[in-house]
Order: C-alpha cells, then structure tokens, then sequence
C-alpha cells in the first residue's frame, strides 16, 4: 500500500507467511529445484527462481467473481475494466446486534451516500468501515467474526448500477454463515441455492475485499483504477488505485 500525492493505492500486499483470514497459512515460497541445480542465489545459482503458493481470497487485497460461489468457468481476469472508472467512498460504523455480530445495514450504506451528495451515477462503490486502525494492516480476521453486511445491501447496490464493490473486511459476508454467502449472492443476481448463474446473474460484477482505505482519503467521489493479476481463476490479487483529476 503506498500514497502518493493525489493518488491512494488501496491494497494490502500478499507477504510471505503473513495470515490474514479463512484460517489458511500466509503465502509460501520455495526454490525450484532441477537436479543439481537450485533457483537460490544464496545457494550459488545466478538467479533467485521461486515457486509461489498462494489463496487469493485470503492472504491479501482481491478482486472475485461470481464464480466464487457457482459453476462454470468465470475467470477475474476476463472481466472489462475501465482504466478509470467513477467511484464513491463512505464510511460506515458496524452496529453490535451482540449474537448477530457486527452488521451493517443498507439504511447506513444509504445514509452515508446521500451524505456526500447521491450516488451520482458512479460504477464503483468503496465502504471503509470505522473504527479505522492501522492495525487493519496486519489484521488476521480468522476466529475474529468480522462485521458483515446485511443481504439486502447486496441487491440494492446491484439495482443502484454498482457494479465493482469494494470493501475493507475479509468478506461482505459473515465468517460463519453456514455457506450461505447471501450478500455475494444478491449483489450477483443469484438465488439462495443457484449455482448455475441465471439470466439475472451479473456476470461482469465483482467483489473487492481485505483493502485498507488510509483515513487520509476523504469520503466522497473518486476515479478508481482497479487494476486485477491476469490468473485465470474466480479470484485474483488486485490494486485498487484512487485518484482525482481536478
């Protein structure tokens, strides 16, 4: 994550070892090995040569499909993204509904919206959730029951035209939901129990997820590059770059 001017880039890095939820181990690496030979400069070897072992939805900032949650073939990579796109940013207070967990609500989504003046025809939409510590940075969400949005938020954001959402938690959904996922599958057009996308299903929506938003980026309209690692997979590692031309 760095900062840079008018210029906020939004994402955590994918850092060896470093867990951060979904009770995987961090990202590993090792040395290619061939033979004799070892990819290690340390070991000899004029080059450092490594195979990287990662889960994108759970080691860093990512971007991810509907195929996150049905069949069939819906690669990250393979979706448009406009070099910029128009965004808004707000930020929410998580409401403690004690065995519900920390939920947050469309009213508030809605309220924090109108706030900064309607949602002015944008695409993208980023929530920054407060209490805003730098500790998000090295945060590991696991056992932690993270806030989450109610499914409603979901689908009203999908009718608003949201299509690139993005959020600083390690899901829209609650950690221990029974598989549901209910939030991901209204912002997507899915049913309860679909998992053969439908002709409502919103194939080119995405999700953003485990961002940090510095809290020198200040609510209101933005233009985001929501740049995604061409892996052909329902899940990539993803930078999300704020910045505002005037």
């Amino acid at each position: 994550m760095s900062t840079t001017g008018n210029v906020f880039d939004l994402s955590l890095a994918f850092e060896l070892g470093r867990q951060r939820a979904w009770y995987v181990p961090g990202m590993q690496a090792e040395f290619v090995q061939l033979g004799d030979w070892q990819g290690s400069v340390v070991s000899g070897s004029g080059v450092n040569f490594r195979t990287l072992s990662l889960n994108p939805h759970a080691q860093g900032s990512h971007t991810e499909t509907l195929g996150h949650v049905c069949n069939g073939d819906f690669p990250v990579h393979a979706v448009p993204m406009p070099w910029l796109q128009d965004a808004l940013l707000i930020s929410v207070t998580p409401e403690d509904q004690h065995a519900m967990g920390k939920v947050i609500r469309w009213q508030m989504v809605k309220n924090a919206v109108e706030h900064i003046g309607g949602w002015q025809a944008c695409t993208a939409l980023i929530i920054r959730t407060l209490p805003n510590s730098e500790q998000k940075k090295t945060q590991n969400y696991a056992h932690q029951d993270a806030a989450y949005f109610e499914s409603a938020v979901g689908s009203h954001l999908a009718a608003q035209g949201i299509q690139h959402w993005l959020v600083d938690l390690p899901s829209v959904d609650r950690e221990e939901d029974g598989g549901a996922l209910a939030c991901h599958r209204t912002f997507w057009g899915l049913g309860p129990d679909e998992t053969t996308p439908g002709p409502a299903a919103r194939v080119e929506a995405t999700i953003s997820e485990l961002l940090y938003i510095p809290q020198a980026v200040e609510d209101g309209r933005w233009q985001l590059n929501l740049q995604v690692a061409p892996l052909e997979n329902d899940a990539a590692p993803c930078v999300p770059i704020l910045t505002r031309t005037t």
